[in-house]
């Protein structure tokens, strides 16, 4: 039972240690052939050039140029506008989002509610998703092999500034095609309460002809985060097929001046993340979806541009989608629809189909224990520990019986083992079967101690990807979703749990195994966790203070049963006493201390 025990918490240590090793995340498929026109995954549209007109000019940027067929305009450089640009400001208490009437771009997206941590934030720094020069929800158009960049071209909006209130706001951009029949506008819908945009639009002068629209999401999202490396470690484009798979795609792995489609399609999403935050792309419920998504390599870090394309049917009446740009909140994510909430991969991939939904049940939990019980998540945490070996506890008690009875049978066990230690099978074959005669399974006193690793590791990535727990701080702890910085936690986590193990092993046979894993398995842990969420270390060490008691009482009542088996302290663990009264009941009468013997 020692080994057994052993050896799973050792592999579980190994596990968590070397994951990125062991699983490393799928190899992406091989670059595609240049940018042919025509977003990969989409069927082709209708034949179609547009108007020669465009194609002889009439627009004086190069962007408004229709190209020939089977190329495609230059795509303006980022953060590129001309000095005529103005910028339309929508304002709500969640957000502020300015976009430019230079391609009805998208360029500043501040979350109010949301601190910025990144190391040179000025005190009272909001959160910014987009980069430096960066913008989102640029278009353009590709009708056939032709494609039109809208980037360049100045839109006239509805309003210069949109205070969003209860009712909800709009904002509009249109822009006529100079030398040309089309016109195009969009149109974005904007909650006071939410950060989804529904998005509209289309454009008009094709007649019946389907189309192609390819929306940006710009580069990837800009870091807010105190530990950069992570946040950035975590930069990712993310997608979910019509099948119902969700792959990502880690920026850091697309190279400068690299062009890849993303592997499938079509979507019903793509989202760029980073470790808390989010901006994506819903297709409707009854669309096509999303044709496919390519990425292109720039020169800059954990970047990459990232273009979405949503095929318009020929007839269709425009395009319609619906945008995200905020929190990775789970709440909000789910009432988007088409699983976003799934955008975030929870664990280890082998481990996905038991992590996502445990974690989704804890989180809800200890959420619903802030909000009813109005304590801190600090507070939450503790309580949580607590309330999780109470309610382990029976199987704990389980786990003693099952201990009791094969200490038990142990003398039995050790004259199989030593009659029949020639023949491997054979003392396989009578240990079994004196298992079965005594109704003992021999793991039963092992896997119930199991049972808290679960919950460890789900916290352990709960912790890692919780918006939650962003900035949250507790007692002298700056940040429950990072390390102590003191490191006290870990090393009171530590120290219950080498308490826990050496209360554990009284009453107990012990060998060099179990003593090795009283002692050094604590330290371990201890040095583990200290790079670890802060609150992951303080459930924990709640849940082995909460524990003590229980164990006191479970080894307790281990010493009376090998006390009531007649086990002396040679047996490894019994006191004396227990010994002692059952060779005073093996010898007759109790002799009384200090009087001699009665002679006849």
């Amino acid at each position: 039972m020692e080994k057994r025990l052993f050896l799973a918490i050792a592999m579980m240590i190994g596990v968590m240690i070397l994951s990125n090793v062991i699983f490393p995340p799928v190899g992406l498929p091989p670059s595609m052939p240049p940018d042919s026109g025509v977003i990969d995954g989409l069927g082709e549209p209708e034949r179609r050039g547009l108007d020669s007109s465009m194609a002889e000019g009439g627009a004086s940027d190069a962007e408004t140029t229709a190209v020939s067929p089977g190329q495609t305009s230059p795509a303006p450089a980022p953060g590129a506008a001309p000095s005529t640009d103005e910028v339309v400001v929508v304002r709500s208490e969640l957000y502020e989002y300015r976009f430019s009437t230079r391609g009805a771009r998208l360029v500043g997206a501040r979350l109010l509610a949301y601190p910025n941590f990144a190391p040179g934030a000025a005190p009272g720094e909001v959160v910014e998703l987009l980069r430096p020069g960066d913008s989102a929800f640029g278009y353009r158009v590709a009708v056939g092999r032709d494609t039109l960049s809208l980037g360049g071209l100045a839109f006239e909006p509805s309003t210069r500034d949109l205070q969003v209130g209860d009712g909800g706001g709009e904002l509009r951009f249109s822009t006529e095609i100079e030398g040309s029949p089309l016109t195009f506008s969009v149109t974005y819908r904007f909650v006071a309460d939410d950060y989804r945009i529904d998005v509209e639009g289309g454009l008009e002068g094709l007649g019946d002809a389907g189309y192609a629209l390819l929306a940006t999401l710009g580069r990837g999202l800009k870091s807010n985060e105190a530990v950069v490396r992570e946040d950035r470690g975590q930069m990712a484009v993310v997608v979910r097929e019509r099948t119902g798979a969700i792959s990502a795609t880690k920026l850091s792995s697309i190279e400068a001046g690299e062009s890849r489609p993303v592997d499938g399609g079509p979507f019903n999403w793509a989202a760029a993340k980073s470790k808390y935050f989010l901006a994506a792309i819903v297709s409707g419920e009854n669309s096509p979806g999303l044709g496919g998504v390519r990425l292109r390599g720039v020169d800059e870090p954990d970047a990459a541009e990232i273009e979405a394309s949503l095929p318009v049917r020929a007839g269709a009446a425009g395009f319609a989608f619906v945008a995200y740009l905020g929190p990775q909140d789970q709440v909000r994510l789910q009432a988007v629809g088409q699983y976003l909430h799934n955008v975030n991969p929870f664990g280890w991939r082998w481990l996905q189909w038991f992590i996502r939904p445990f974690g989704a049940i804890v989180t809800s939990v200890l959420q619903w224990m802030h909000t009813t019980f109005g304590l801190a998540y600090g507070w939450v945490l503790i309580l949580f520990g607590i309330l999780s070996r109470v309610v382990l506890f029976p199987l704990y008690q389980k786990s003693m019986r099952q201990q009791m009875k094969q200490m038990a049978i142990q003398p039995e066990i050790k004259k199989i083992q030593e009659k029949y230690k020639d023949d491997p099978p054979k003392l396989q074959q009578e240990m079994m079967k004196v298992y079965k005669e005594n109704h003992i399974n021999p793991l039963g006193g092992c896997l119930p101690m199991l049972v808290p690793f679960p919950i460890l590791i789900t916290l352990f990535f709960v912790f890692q990807n919780t918006i939650a727990f962003r900035g949250v701080p507790f007692l002298w702890l700056p940040d429950l979703s990072l390390k102590d910085p003191l490191y006290i936690v870990p090393f009171l986590m530590g120290g219950s749990m080498l308490l826990l193990n050496w209360i554990g092993q009284r009453g107990m046979e012990t060998n060099q195994q179990m003593k090795m894993f009283t002692y050094v398995l604590p330290v371990v842990f201890t040095f583990m966790f200290a790079q670890f969420a802060a609150g992951l270390n303080l459930y924990y060490a709640a849940s082995n203070f909460a524990s003590l008691p229980q164990q006191l009482y479970l080894a307790r009542e281990r010493r009376v049963a090998r006390g009531a088996t007649g086990a002396g302290p040679g047996s490894g663990g019994g006191d004396d006493s227990s010994g002692a009264r059952s060779a005073g009941r093996r010898g007759g009468k109790k002799s009384t201390p200090g009087k001699r013997p009665r002679r006849r």
